[in-house]
């Protein structure tokens, strides 16, 4: 009878072991599928941070972009106009110029008639 005993409290202690490492494997399943999403998430996550990145430094560049084109347009039409008002400036000197030339033309010629009566 004792062997018998023997015997039932081995083969449950079979059975229970056998269970503990079936509910093992089950739960290690478990946690592998967990970690397998968890990673997915994390990739999925990762890839929405890079295109949230690289749309912000489309955005930058364009507006950096534009920035630099309206600063060229500012430079151009500042300098357009000092040229302009240099060369009204200089048409404005060559006026004087002539107008000079001409009376210092007419001083001479009364000079000349006068010294020649």
């Amino acid at each position: 009878m004792k062997t018998i005993f023997q015997s039932l409290f081995v083969a449950s202690a079979l059975v229970f072991a056998a269970s503990c490492t079936e509910q093992g494997k089950e739960n290690a399943d478990a946690a592998a599928a967990q970690t397998e999403a968890a990673a997915e998430n994390a990739g999925d996550a990762a890839a929405a941070e890079a295109r949230n990145a690289a749309a912000a430094t489309d955005d930058a560049l364009e507006g950096a972009g534009q920035k630099m084109e309206a600063a060229g347009n500012e430079a151009a039409a500042k300098t357009e106009a000092a040229a302009d008002k240099a060369a009204a400036e200089t048409k404005q000197a060559a006026a004087k110029t002539e107008a000079a030339a001409e009376e210092a033309t007419g001083d001479a010629k009364a000079e000349i008639n006068a010294a020649r009566q």
